[in-house]
């Protein structure tokens, strides 16, 4: 902080940022930031990151938080926000702590209504769990220190209101009273899950950790006694399903699920769009319910109880013939062990010692929910055994995903929003190194290029993403921070031309389509080569699966950016 007797709002506001453990800000910036700029490239202890359109900024904060616990967005007034808050969306749904500071006029612009004025509260109240407003320069570092523990607690984006006037204004230090007490709730502390990462390694927290925080978790369970402990072997009846996710979805809870699971006699489930899953030949072999509801439906089967750990209960994403969103039978009984969120590791250890079953996971390969980079051979991590006969078949799905997974290297960060495309890769990813798999449980199209890019600064680890090319389309402008950052980021584009998703959902609700106009975008066909070059990434094109193998594996070697459009010889 500068030694200057008095230092502005905005100082102030970064120098808190920086109390809160903050190293980077995404930020696509206006006229009504300029303080804040200025306080951003003065301070040497945080770094902004420069992102072209708002909706990257707003995804790489996301992707950012998933692994280092707080992400910050900087935006510019009502219309900044408006571009940015469809991945502020996505944020929500994936439980991730983050704070979206908007800069907003002075009062004087507001009181005549400048051209850019809006009711920014009221634009930002329902895609954040709570906002805030700096209103007065003397109390900045309160404000902010609470927003970002509330975001911590509640595990969602708040926003942060920064009218012009208040950043400007010089504050004195004696005014501040910086040493208040900050929010006294329950979960101030991060997650007991939560996954902290550095240039070298991934650690999660430990077991010590976890039992330090018990008392602090937000304990967001049911009040029965029995359901808070954990269902009897004889209380969850012949045919029980656990289904995981957000917290849950650690390489320690998924072993202790697992054991669970075994004991009980359970089917073990992860949702349908994990936020992060670790994931690889070391973990049980865990499948997503599907997104289609008839396919949801048909795994769910009639259980005779579905317990939830780290998740809520599913439900479709859109009606069809039906029109019920619900995927469990109505005569099932659902049990919450661990709300969405919740201190997984320690409800599932919790249930292990009533049930009887041994928790101690001290197996060499996972320690307190990650994998020990020292304990990885080859023998240990198999790789994924190639059966794509020649290197001249066409692409398909299913040789793009197999080809996506083998190629994958151990502590690598996987993206997913490759959509229909997608499910061979995540499939073959079961039997890859160990890995983080990221996705999108929002289901706002067009995150997956800046979550890669949050998830590549947080981590500094090589990141791979599965992207397809409608999606792509929304937010390429992250390809040029990318760039700009010279990020270890892998892009595969999967190019059947057009929105299968729409094709496939009108063919589940006997809808006949008149044309295809509305669901393809093959006339004229994208350039997505031209595209990544015009954002200086390195851009390349497969049609067979010996030309993609031979991109993936060189690419690999570089450690640049790069982009692959993966056309698919199936686009229907």
């Amino acid at each position: 902080m500068s030694d200057l007797a008095a230092i502005t709002g905005a100082q102030h506001l970064v120098a808190s940022l920086v109390d809160l453990g903050i190293e980077y800000v995404f930020t696509n910036p206006g006229t009504t930031e300029l303080e804040l700029v200025q306080a951003l490239e003065a301070n040497e202890d945080l770094t902004p990151v420069l992102a072209t359109q708002e909706l990257v900024a707003t995804a790489a904060a996301d992707g950012f938080a998933r692994f280092r616990g707080l992400g910050v967005a900087l935006l510019h007034l009502g219309p900044g926000f408006s571009n940015g808050a469809a991945f502020v969306h996505d944020a929500k749904r994936a439980g991730t702590p983050m704070l979206v500071i908007v800069g907003e006029h002075p009062d004087t612009h507001l009181a005549v209504d400048a051209a850019l004025n809006t009711d920014l509260a009221a634009i930002m109240a329902p895609f954040c769990v709570e906002v805030l407003v700096v209103d007065d320069p003397a109390t900045v570092a309160q404000t902010t220190r609470r927003a970002g523990e509330l975001a911590r607690l509640h595990r969602g984006p708040v926003g942060l209101i920064a009218p012009q006037n208040v950043m400007a204004a010089h504050v004195c230090r004696d005014e501040l009273g910086r040493d208040e007490p900050g929010l006294d709730e329950p979960g101030r502390e991060e997650s007991a899950q939560s996954v902290v990462v550095d240039s070298s390694r991934v650690v999660a927290a430990s077991v010590a950790q976890s039992s330090r925080l018990l008392d602090q978790a937000v304990r967001l369970e049911t009040s029965s006694t029995a359901e808070a402990s954990g269902p009897t072997k004889d209380e969850v009846g012949h045919d029980p399903l656990l289904l995981l996710g957000s917290t849950a979805l650690s390489g320690a809870s998924q072993l202790l699920a697992a054991r669970i699971a075994s004991h009980i006699g359970a089917r073990l489930y992860a949702e349908v769009f994990p936020s992060v899953m670790e994931r690889g030949s070391h973990l049980p072999p865990i499948s997503r319910i599907p997104y289609f509801p008839d396919q949801a439906r048909a795994m769910i089967g009639t259980p005779s109880m579905v317990i939830l750990i780290g998740t809520s209960e599913p439900l479709a994403n859109f009606a069809q013939e039906e029109m019920s969103p619900q995927l469990i039978p109505a005569e099932t009984k659902i049990v919450t062990l661990v709300a969405l969120g919740g201190p997984a590791e320690i409800g599932l250890r919790r249930w292990a010692k009533r049930l009887g079953v041994d928790a101690d996971l001290d197996d060499g390969g996972v320690v307190g929910g990650t994998h020990s980079e020292d304990a990885a051979s080859e023998e240990t991590y198999p790789e994924e055994t190639m059966t794509i006969t020649s290197n001249d078949d066409p692409l398909t799905a299913e040789a793009v995903g197999r080809l996506f997974a083998h190629y994958q290297l151990s502590g690598d960060v996987v993206v997913d929003e490759g959509r229909t495309s997608s499910g061979p890769a995540v499939l073959h990813g079961m039997s890859a190194p160990p890995h983080w798999y990221v996705g999108h449980p929002g289901g706002a199209i067009g995150g997956g290029l800046g979550l890669a890019l949050g998830a590549a600064v947080a981590t500094r680890r090589r990141v791979r993403a599965l992207i397809a090319d409608g999606g792509s389309l929304y937010a390429p402008q992250a390809l040029w921070t990318i760039a700009h950052l010279g990020l270890d980021v892998g892009v595969v584009v999967v190019a059947n031309q057009g929105y299968r998703i729409l094709r496939m959902e009108m063919k589940a609700r006997g809808i006949e389509p008149i044309s295809r106009d509305l669901t393809q975008i093959e006339y004229p066909r994208v350039d997505f080569i031209a595209l990544a070059q015009a954002f200086g990434v390195a851009g390349y094109r497969a049609n067979t699966v010996g030309e993609l193998a031979s991109i993936l594996e060189a690419r690999g070697e570089e450690h640049r950016p790069f982009l692959v459009v993966a056309e698919l010889a199936d686009q229907s």
